[in-house]
């Protein structure tokens, strides 16, 4: 019985993770350019990622495992008036996610926050 409660646990904590990123998140950039902000929509289906993020022109995709995130696409820049790469890498820890991102060759820190 124990066996079965752990089995259980193991393989729907994943599952948990992921449901739990779906809504709004409030991100804080940490860049070389200073601290920018912005809300980001997350949508999840399984361990895919689909993220709504202002300035893509479609949604920036990547996958949970566990508490690992990760997502790319590419994103247009109104500040420095073009499109690049985007990458993110982070963990989430309940309502929080922290990590690194880059931008073409910009790199940089974030925090984020589910939105209230």
């Amino acid at each position: 019985m124990r066996g079965r409660i752990m089995l259980t646990l193991m393989l729907t904590a994943p599952l948990l993770c992921a449901a739990a990123l779906d809504g709004k998140w409030n991100f804080v950039w940490n860049t070389e350019g200073g601290e920018r902000r912005s809300m980001l929509t997350f949508a999840v289906t399984g361990s895919a990622v689909k993220v709504d993020f202002p300035g893509a022109k479609a949604p920036l995709e990547g996958r949970i495992e566990g508490d690992k995130l990760t997502l790319s696409g590419k994103l247009f820049s109104a500040e420095a008036g073009e499109e690049g790469d985007f990458r993110l890498t982070g963990k989430v820890n309940g309502d929080s996610i922290g990590g690194e991102a880059s931008w073409n060759e910009h790199r940089m820190t974030f925090q984020a926050s589910r939105a209230k």
